[in-house]
């Protein structure tokens, strides 16, 4: 007979749910960056995301020394995906920090979550800010290079407490107008966006 979870237990569980949900969103393989990127954005808007895991300034922006322990040593969901190292010593895989892949396991467990999730959003208002969140970043933060994903996220002054010690806010800087313009390329910003982002870089005080 199983014991019921405690409440710190029931975090970590569901902490670990939601790093196979994301995951499984991403198509089943994102960097190890996306998913920490993509799990702050979710845990600054979603109340119930800020209970499961703390996140810190670091070299990368922000960062959860939690979240980077339950990818690498999950508790309850076991098995359901595995550590890819970086493919080589570029500085993007190097940055990027190798990636996570589901399992077959991971798998048939992603979808029946997502099922369970979706039965539950009709009545549930958690559950549905929740799921419509991840519809909506993960599709989009996915399709984002390393330094296009930090570019929006060092960038943007609500995050400057969690940007002002990075490592790598100097070259994303540096390289601005062009990441914006790739930006442009792939539909993520309209052109008529491009100016007031630049500027937007050029005044982001906090990380130069």
């Amino acid at each position: 007979m199983q014991h019921e979870l405690l409440e710190e237990e029931r975090e970590i569980r569901d902490a670990e749910l939601l790093i196979l949900l994301i995951s499984g969103e991403a198509g089943g393989i994102i960097s190890i960056l996306h998913l920490h990127k993509i799990f702050f954005f979710l845990w600054k808007f979603h109340p119930q995301v800020r209970r499961l895991v703390d996140f810190v300034p670091h070299l990368k922006g922000p960062y959860s020394f939690e979240l980077d322990d339950l990818i690498k040593n999950p508790t309850y969901i076991v098995d359901c995906w595995r550590y890819i190292p970086p493919l080589n010593r570029s500085e993007a895989e190097k940055v990027k920090g190798g990636y996570l892949e589901i399992t077959e396991k991971g798998r048939e467990l992603y979808n029946k979550l997502v099922e369970g999730l979706n039965k539950k959003a009709k009545e549930d208002e958690d559950a549905l800010a929740l799921t419509s969140a991840v519809d909506l970043i993960v599709p989009l933060y996915t399709r984002l290079g390393w330094d296009e994903l930090l570019f929006l996220l060092y960038t943007d002054e609500t995050n400057k407490k969690f940007s002002e010690k990075s490592e790598l806010s100097g070259s994303i800087l540096k390289n601005s107008e062009r990441i914006v313009d790739r930006l442009v390329k792939k539909g993520i910003i309209p052109e008529e966006k491009r100016e007031s982002l630049i500027k937007r870089a050029k005044s982001a005080w906090w990380i130069m």
